[in-house]
């Protein structure tokens, strides 16, 4: 995307002074939502399904510790930065992460609550953010912008090829997540364009890149099954055939975009999903 400078000079006096960037002026814009569930969250919240809604609880409790350590990982090189779009980006990624920190960890106390067993998922990451922390600076920031890749196309099939799954959600916990794809879509590209002015190796993030698709692999897996074996729903085939066409679909709509990935051009905003996010964000996200 072009970046256009921030400083603006005024007649008469001189070279103006920077203006300080923030992150609605570089398209990141910081919201808090300050989410709240009630009684009205069922435990089967997507499509009525106890399995489905357990793979993505799973997810859902990897996240707080995952996005903390995704902030720790560019805050590593965030001073060698010196383009003030990006590092106006940089910000707002760190203040957008920190909110789906937080905000996730409402919705997983909520579902901790219902009985879910989110401890179990949340030690496992919290060790395997203490494993990635002794890897070098490089790897855990190439980590970042591969882990980044998935969330941005999760947040394209939710926003762009498959919006009717949102509808699919109880109202609730349809909030948390359009809110969150929209953010991961707007700033799907920062953690990238912080690796390619640091870093630029491209051979090595590739590399990368199928390590943590195994890694992403394994631990959903793991989690979602953590969680399924408290739903009571394992010998039910009718659920496990919904699951099953679900994950179908995600693979197959995201299959080329992954692919992409390994290309030496490749960008983020390669897959440009503005005009769905646009449109999500006045459905979602009005007024705030």
């Amino acid at each position: 995307m072009t970046r256009q400078s921030a400083v603006t000079p005024i007649a008469g006096k001189g070279p103006a002074k920077a203006k300080r960037l923030r992150g609605e002026d570089v398209g990141v814009p910081v919201r808090r939502m300050d989410l709240a569930y009630d009684d009205q969250l069922p435990l089967a919240w997507f499509d009525g399904n106890e399995l489905i809604s357990m793979f993505l609880t799973g997810f859902s409790a990897s996240l707080p510790e995952g996005e903390s350590h995704f902030i720790h990982s560019v805050r590593l090189f965030q001073d060698r930065i010196t383009d003030p779009v990006l590092r106006a980006q940089i910000r707002a990624f760190i203040g957008q992460e920190g909110h789906h920190s937080k905000e996730h960890d409402t919705f997983n106390d909520a579902m901790r609550k219902r009985g879910v067993d989110i401890d179990t998922v949340e030690k496992r990451m919290a060790a395997s953010v203490k494993r990635w922390k002794k890897r070098s600076a490089k790897y855990q920031l190439a980590h970042t912008v591969c882990a980044e890749h998935f969330t941005a196309l999760l947040a394209d099939v939710l926003l762009s090829k498959h919006p009717e799954m949102l509808d699919k959600m109880s109202p609730q916990a349809r909030t948390i997540w359009a809110w969150h794809a929209i953010e991961e879509a707007e700033h799907k590209a920062v953690a990238f364009d912080v690796y390619e002015q640091t870093v630029g190796d491209r051979k090595y993030l590739q590399r990368v890149m199928v390590w943590v698709t195994a890694e992403f692999v394994a631990k959903n897996t793991r989690s979602a099954w953590t969680l399924f074996r408290g739903t009571g729903q394992l010998r039910n085939l009718k659920k496990w055939r919904e699951l099953f066409a679900l994950l179908r679909t995600l693979g197959g709509d995201t299959w080329k975009d992954y692919k992409d990935f390994y290309r030496d051009d490749f960008h983020p905003w390669q897959h440009d999903n503005r005009d769905a996010v646009e449109a999500a964000k006045k459905q979602y996200l009005e007024g705030k």
